[in-house]
């Protein structure tokens, strides 16, 4: 699918590899630091234009005298430069062969990436619910720099990442992955390496396509239409292009529809601490004991639990007798009655997109090439439910709406006050998410040749970007509670007149009573839900402006080739302003008002100021035990507003033994600076499920974030080291070495570890971001900030190999490439590992989470002038479930076991092309094209935990068929 091979000027080469060798150690770490950011501030010059990974093939010509080439991962222009970082490129057939409307599932194909913010990931976590989110080695996607044209795109949130949904994806002829650190060439964010998606500006005539999709369970419905044209004038000297599309998915609404969405892992009732039974168990249909869908008792004041628990209210007012199930402990069992909180989530977010672009440039002269892009992108999400849950409410003996069955009960004993009632808020106060983000930006540069091989560009970009999200039909905590304590108006005895007990106090305060005895159809009590929800609104406003200039050339020759320059300065200003509604925004009494939402409003700026300096050393060339040996030395001085001055360098070596041997390496320092989102925030409240010890319940609770102004950058020491073998002309295979270790990484506990060191009496200063109700009680609230306390450490291998050759009247093409994680270590305080390779959980859905130790994908294509075929394997390896405590692999009763854990998967994907027209001798062409992906229909792995199953590892959405035609002409 993807190669490491990077073309001069044919996008869909795929080349002989580079490689490296092992240049560990610290190099003289300060005085090389210090020597490269002296030439970075003495040369005074910009930072990266276009940046295109190239490097020819071994089956093709190699690349035309004269022709300069810069490659992804460096600034450096030179004829048949080789760079030492690995280049992993992705191109247009790639896209095309997976057939998903939206290009990050493509990319999430490559073994180096990981599925982990995506549509089906993010489900209930709103900032990035719909989005698509590159994540390079696990690390996160704020670790992953993603660049258009080698430039920074307006980011899509606070946090300065950018989605994927906003990529002019029409005119992309490719993308270039750098596997590695690339913070000497781009700046901040590309700890883990660099995405760049390249526009094709040279794009000649109209290309078209539509296509339309879905699941094997007639969801996951999806469509795109996409257009594109260019075309020269003035002799060429001109060039224009423009490009649109549509796309989007329906989603799919919650786990149900999925035989293995109905699985979890609950507490073993059977289990003590002397008998070795295991703490938890995995079971089938798993349900709350605690919770129904219209309400269910299970305690009563005095002795009226004895009479009451277990009496479940259904429509109507009728009640039945609630069916516990087997498995049963304190608040969970297997089968039965009761709410199935995994089936009601939502499985994947649906969402619709749109975007344009238009770029065109002229040629003035040889020195002076004016040029200038305008994009708008445009994401939708609309009515997606918000994240299930329940509550346990308090109701007194005199509430109007008591069933009669139940009201005898209490008549018939008068020391029964009240009773607690678990009901689940799916028809009353679940809410729903609409969002709308836009973005769009405009570039104006100027590039040319300037005499004596010696060349610049210098270019401004200036936009804007907002998310604005309404989590509508949230509900207002006080206003539910009121509403909930509903009594019969005793200003009118003998007739049944509803009111809320606080209205007798407060008759102004408009509270309308709500029955939540059974549950609520569409078109009831719309007055009550009315007064007890509300819309919480998050309004993001976001501004960035950037410019660059950047200076190439060859100032003088060595002994072994041209020693080469590339030097220049950046400076970036981002701007956010969150917004939010006033209810949201207020904290009476210190209290949210809403369920979710009750964003605090804030704003921030970051101003960036940067020098940075590359040179490309020849040291030998053709000789008898060296075809050529290169040096790759480059520096950079960065200057941040709000966290000071860092600098970052990268030294690389490149070793051409022979026509069959490639050695290379690199070694770099990089850095990611705290963004205005975890530095600024003033705090927004989510719902997470969590386990509380002291009490020994599971329940939902809310968590505030917020930021912390006194964070620091990470730094980051990056090797990686490659050997390349091309022992035939079409055959190339390439292993590639990485170590990444990062220090003060930004990261917040999570709700439940806070929770779990403070109960375990590990962390007293755990227990103050909590609030328990009084004498104890439940949770009610968590507060969690970001501090550079985890170090992250992670290395692995990367294989690549590909054979090309002619076979029955047309080409043959296999290609493997494969990711082995040896570690991904979190490093806590006090020194406490994680060890997540090997590893299946989803601690934070936007952090660093299990990675397995292996992922392979092979692709298989047979191609002539009239059709092609391909088949691609994709092995995704199993991993240890959960390391805390041991867990059964079967339902109950079943076999102890240290660790639980699951197989790897295998998916199949089919795909092809049938030109239906196509002139002699023109690259016009009708063609209809359909894929299936996951053709055996592959279920993922049942894991009990973070959902069911591993989402952010494995395909969940199960066998899709795609289908549609393509046009140029």
């Amino acid at each position: 699918m993807m190669n490491k091979i990077v073309s001069a000027d044919r996008r869909r080469a795929a080349g002989a590899m580079m490689a490296g060798t092992a240049l560990a150690g610290d190099f003289g770490v300060q005085r090389l630091s210090r020597s490269l950011m002296m030439l970075a501030a003495g040369a005074a010059l910009g930072i990266a234009g276009q940046a295109h990974a190239q490097q020819p093939q071994a089956a093709e010509p190699e690349v035309e005298q004269g022709a300069d080439i810069i490659v992804t991962g460096s600034q450096i222009a030179r004829t048949g430069f080789d760079t030492p970082t690995p280049v992993t490129v992705v191109s247009t057939a790639d896209f095309e062969r997976v057939g998903a409307p939206n290009i990050a599932d493509a990319l999430n194909q490559l073994p180096a990436l990981k599925a982990s913010v995506t549509p089906e990931a993010t489900t209930n976590l709103s900032k990035l619910s719909g989005g698509n989110y590159l994540d390079l080695r696990g690390l996160t996607y704020l670790r992953t720099l993603t660049l258009v044209d080698g430039k920074r795109p307006t980011p899509s949130s606070p946090e300065g990442v950018v989605n994927i949904n906003n990529v002019p994806q029409s005119v992309i002829s490719g993308a270039e992955v750098v596997t590695g650190g690339a913070s000497a060439a781009y700046g901040s964010d590309a700890v883990a390496g660099v995405v760049n998606f390249k526009i094709d500006h040279k794009l000649q005539g109209v290309r078209a396509s539509g296509q339309y999709g879905l699941s094997d369970y007639g969801d996951n419905k999806s469509y795109l239409g996409s257009f594109a044209a260019g075309t020269s004038f003035a002799d060429g000297r001109g060039h224009i292009i423009v490009g649109g599309e549509i796309a989007g998915s329906k989603g799919i609404p919650d786990y149900a529809g999925r035989e293995w969405g109905d699985y979890a892992v609950i507490t073993n009732p059977a289990s003590t601490t002397t008998n070795g039974e295991p703490t938890f168990v995995l079971v089938n249909q798993p349900r709350s004991s605690i919770a129904s869908y219209g309400g269910l008792i299970n305690s009563a004041t005095g002795n009226g639990t004895a009479l009451l628990r277990g009496t479940q209210f259904l429509r109507g007012g009728q009640t039945s007798a609630f069916n516990y199930g087997t498995v049963q402990s304190a608040n969970s069992h297997s089968g039965g009655d009761g709410v199935c909180g995994i089936c009601d989530a939502v499985l994947k977010q649906p969402y619709e997109r749109w975007s344009a672009i238009a770029s065109g440039e002229f040629e003035f002269s040889d020195a002076a090439t004016l040029y200038a892009t305008g994009s708008y992108a445009r994401s939708d999400i609309k009515n997606a439910p918000s994240i299930t849950g329940n509550d346990q409410i308090t109701i007194q003996r005199d509430n109007v709406y008591i069933p009669t069955s139940v009201r005898n009960i209490l008549n018939a004993n008068p020391t029964i006050t009240n009773f607690v009632m678990g009901r689940a808020l799916q028809d009353y106060a679940r809410g729903y998410i609409n969002k709308k983000a836009t973005n769009w930006q405009g570039i104006i540069g100027l590039r040319g040749n300037i005499g004596g091989g010696w060349s610049y560009d210098a270019s401004y970009a200036y936009g804007k970007a907002r998310d604005y999200t309404d989590f509508a039909g949230a509900r207002i905590t006080a206003n539910w509670q009121r509403a909930v304590d509903a009594i019969d108006d005793p200003r009118t005895p003998g007739v049944v007149d509803p009111i809320c007990r606080s209205t007798l106090t407060d008759p102004t305060n408009g509270c309308v009573p709500l029955n939540l005895f059974g549950e609520i159809l569409p078109g009831e009590q719309t007055a009550a839900l009315d007064y007890i929800t509300g819309n919480s609104i998050r309004d993001w406003h976001m501004k960035q402006q950037t410019a660059d200039f950047i200076i190439r050339g060859a100032p003088f020759e060595l002994p072994a080739g041209p020693f080469a320059i590339a030097a220049g300065v950046h400076w970036r200003k981002f701007d956010v302003d969150v917004k939010a509604d006033a209810l949201s925004a207020s904290r009476p009494g210190g209290a949210t008002v809403f369920r979710v939402g009750n964003t605090i409003p804030f704003s921030g700026t970051e101003e960036v100021k940067e020098a940075f300096g590359e040179i490309l050393i020849p040291i030998f060339r053709d000789q008898p035990w060296a075809k050529n040996f290169d040096l790759n030395l480059a520096g950079r001085i960065t200057d941040y507003r709000t966290s000071g001055q860092v600098e970052t360098w990268k030294i690389g070596a490149n070793y051409t033994v022979n026509d069959v041997v490639r050695l290379r390496a690199t070694r770099s320092r990089d850095i990611r600076a705290p963004n205005i989102q975890e530095l600024f925030a003033q705090g927004q409240t989510l719902i997470y499920t969590i386990t509380d010890s002291a009490r020994g319940e599971n329940y939902s609770v809310s968590g505030t974030s917020s930021g912390n102004p006194f964070l620091k950058p990470e730094i980051a020491n990056t090797f990686t080291g490659g050997l390349v073998l091309s022992p035939a002309r079409n055959l190339q295979i390439s292993l590639d070495y990485y170590n990444i270790s990062i220090e003060g990484a930004v990261a917040a506990l999570s709700a439940q570890q806070i929770i779990t060191r403070c109960n375990d009496q590990a962390d007293a200063g755990a227990c103050l971001l909590i609030t328990r109700e009084a004498g104890g009680g439940r949770i009610s609230g968590v507060k969690l900030a970001p501090v550079n306390f985890q170090s992250i450490k992670t290395e692995g291998m990367d294989i690549e190999a590909r054979y090309r050759t002619n076979f029955w009247n047309g080409a043959l093409d296999l290609r493997v490439l494969a990711n082995y994680v040896n570690k991904l270590t979190l490093i806590g305080d006090g020194g406490v590992k994680t060890e997540m390779a090997g590893a299946l959980s989803q601690v934070f859905i936007d952090g660093v989470n299990g990675s397995p130790h292996v992922r392979i994908t092979a692709n298989a294509g047979y191609s002539t002038d009239q059709y092609n075929v391909n088949l691609t394997g994709r092995w995704v390896g199993g991993g240890i479930v959960t390391r805390d405590k041991p867990a059964a692999t079967k339902p109950y009763p079943a076999q102890i076991t240290d660790k639980l854990y699951v197989k790897g998967r295998l998916y199949l994907d089919l795909s092809g092309e049938v030109t239906l027209f196509r002139p002699a001798g023109g690259d016009s062409k009708i063609a209809l094209f359909g894929s299936i992906l996951n053709l055996l229909n592959t279920d993922p792995p049942i894991t009990g935990y973070d959902w069911a199953t591993a989402r952010h590892v494995y395909d969940v959405v199960g066998r899709q068929f795609i289908g549609g035609v393509r046009v140029a002409f």
